[in-house]
């Protein structure tokens, strides 16, 4: 958002300006006022801040203001975050924690992104090859729809930050690269898509908004509520979208999913993976055994 609206300067009239600058110098701020409001902060009237965000390209003064509020969320450095984090949990911080997480799941519940969730399903079904990249604590994510993705549906693979460029090099187009990132957005991963993009593969991000700078980048996007509790990126709402993405793809699969769960299973029997009640060894290690 900072450099989109520093990108728009030249073409702003002064009143528009005086509105820019100010987003530009308090977006905290910005972010919790009305139209009207900031209208009379920076010394214009209502309807051209109202302009002001037509110009920029956005549905309503609502939508621009969200777009401030991202924006405010990237730039929240984990100080700050503890600090606010710390004014929130003055009473019972278990009970806002879960709070938190409850709200986020409400959010998306009332407004569950259906066409999202099926467009970015389909691509996955129908690319020849599917790559996920997440960064940091997004990796936590990345790594979960990899592992499921990969039992089925062939050639899934969770991009290593190390090697991640040179694999994309010779993947073939009908690939399909999707990204996961929320703020604050990590470098690698928007750098990843580009990459996807400059080798004409498809991009798939799964992100906060439709403005973030994974979404700019990517032809299928789903978003998810996002809030982050103190120092820690609560992935409660992510994990619920990828679940709707994971099962949405192995719907649209159909009958091949008995027979590939069939053959995992054999597979996991065969290998004693799992433990079943009833069934543990017969003997433990001692005390002193070292595992």
């Amino acid at each position: 958002m900072k450099e989109f609206l520093l990108s728009k300067i030249s073409d702003m009239s002064p009143s528009q300006l005086k509105i820019a600058r100010f987003i530009l110098d308090s977006p905290q701020e910005v972010a919790f006022l009305t139209a009207s409001r900031l209208a009379s902060l920076v010394g214009v009237s209502e309807a051209t801040v109202v302009r002001f965000a037509s110009f920029l390209g956005f549905d309503g003064y609502g939508k621009m203001k969200d777009s401030i509020s991202h924006m405010v969320l990237d730039e929240l450095s984990t100080v700050e975050r503890i600090r606010d984090y710390r004014k929130e949990a003055e009473g019972s911080y278990l009970e806002m924690i879960v709070g938190k997480d409850v709200e986020a799941l409400s959010r998306v519940q009332g407004h569950i992104p259906e066409n999202q969730v099926e467009e970015l399903s389909k691509a996955i079904v129908e690319a020849k090859a599917v790559f996920v990249a997440g960064s940091r604590s997004s990796y936590a994510l990345a790594y979960y729809l990899h592992y499921y993705l990969s039992w089925i549906r062939p050639a899934v693979t969770l991009l290593s930050e190390n090697t991640a460029f040179e694999t994309l090099e010779n993947v073939g187009k009908g690939s399909l690269v999707i990204g996961i990132s929320f703020p604050r957005y990590t470098r690698w991963t928007v750098e990843i898509l580009q990459y996807a993009r400059e080798k004409g593969l498809e991009r798939g991000s799964i992100t906060d908004s439709l403005v973030s700078p994974l979404a700019m980048e990517s032809s299928f996007v789903v978003t998810v509520p996002y809030t982050p509790v103190s120092f820690i990126d609560s992935f409660t709402a992510p994990i619920c979208l990828i679940n709707c993405i994971i099962l949405s793809v192995s719907r649209k699969l159909g009958d091949s999913i008995p027979e590939m769960f069939a053959a995992l299973e054999s597979l996991w029997a065969r290998n004693r993976t799992y433990l079943f009640p009833g069934k543990l060894p017969t003997s433990l290690p001692g005390p002193g055994f070292q595992g």
